[in-house]
C-alpha cells in the first residue's frame, strides 16, 4: 500500500476537527512543484466548500497549524459531512472520504436522493471534484488516477 497522502483538517463551530484524507502519487525533486500547486488548488477547493474553519493541512509527515480560530457559524458542525465516492483507473476499486462542515449553500442536493449532491452545479463544487481527481490516487494503488463518481450529505443527525 503506498504511503503517500494528504490531510486537510477542518474546526467546526464547538472547536472539534475532522479531517479530509486523500491518497495521492509519490512526491519527488521532479514532482514536488506541481504537487504543491495541486494541493494548493486542493486545499482552497475544500475550504470553499466548508462552513468550517481550515485548521490543519498534512503531506507524509509535513503538518502546517493555519489557524486556531473557531468558524463563524453555528452550522459548522463536524457531524455534517460530504461523502465523496472515488473510482481507481485502474481495477482497485471505489473508496471514499469524507468532508466535514459543507456549507450547504453552495451545493446542489438532487431531489428524492436522499442527499445525493450534483457534482456539475455550483463553482465550489466543481472546483472541489477537479482539484480532488487532479492531486488525489487510490489507496491501493498510487499510480492510479482517480474520478469523483459521487457525492452526498451525511452525518450523525441526518
Amino acid at each position: 500500500m503506498p504511503d503517500h497522502y494528504t490531510v486537510t483538517t477542518f474546526r467546526d463551530i464547538d472547536g472539534e476537527k475532522s479531517t479530509f484524507q486523500l491518497p495521492n502519487g509519490a512526491i519527488t525533486g521532479a514532482s514536488i512543484a506541481g504537487f504543491l500547486a495541486e494541493y494548493g488548488d486542493l486545499k482552497a477547493a475544500l475550504d470553499a466548500l466548508t462552513l468550517g474553519v481550515l485548521a490543519a493541512d498534512q503531506w507524509v509527515g509535513d503538518r502546517t497549524n493555519i489557524s486556531d480560530a473557531l468558524p463563524g457559524s453555528n452550522f459548522a458542525q463536524r457531524e455534517l459531512k460530504l461523502k465523496f465516492t472515488m473510482d481507481g483507473s485502474g481495477d482497485g476499486g471505489f473508496f471514499h472520504r469524507t468532508l466535514p462542515c459543507p456549507d450547504l449553500s453552495l451545493v446542489s442536493i438532487v431531489p428524492n436522493t436522499g442527499g445525493a449532491i450534483n457534482l456539475t452545479v455550483g463553482a465550489e463544487m466543481i472546483a472541489a471534484v477537479a482539484a480532488i481527481e487532479a492531486i488525489g490516487r487510490h489507496p491501493d494503488d498510487d499510480t492510479q488516477t482517480i474520478t469523483v463518481v459521487k457525492c452526498e450529505v451525511v452525518g450523525r443527525n441526518i
